[in-house]
């Protein structure tokens, strides 16, 4: 357990240098009373690491546009709770990526979820 915690403590001081914030779709009832699904954020500004891990680029010619896909993944500590499609908000190096999470993959000191954009879901 003394390894997990300090691989997490190591991770978290060198790795974790970007941060991202989780919506998620919550349910709710209108004021109709009908019930519906309102974004709410469940976490804020957490650190993690947002990176590519795919080597080739994919594209792809549609009708009306031509359509770019990256391999992206944001790697961060096993404690949060992500699930699919949770909207993810990623400050990384100046610049802001809305990403969709896939089905996180946790290991004992993180966890590395694919992450897309809503084009390409």
């Amino acid at each position: 357990m003394i390894q997990n915690t300090y691989l997490k403590s190591l991770l978290s001081s060198i790795m974790y240098t970007d941060t991202v914030t989780v919506t998620r779709q919550m349910p709710t009832i209108d004021e109709e009373g009908a019930d519906g699904y309102k974004p709410t954020d469940v976490y804020v500004n957490i650190p993690c690491k947002l990176s590519q891990y795919g080597k080739e680029l994919e594209s792809n010619q549609e009708d009306r546009a031509f359509k770019l896909r990256t391999d992206l993944r944001i790697c961060i500590d096993p404690v949060y709770v992500i699930l699919p499609n949770d909207i993810m908000t990623i400050h990384h190096q100046g610049q802001t990526f809305v990403l969709y999470a896939a089905q996180p993959f946790c290991y004992a000191d993180h966890q590395e979820i694919s992450v897309r954009r809503k084009e390409d879901a």
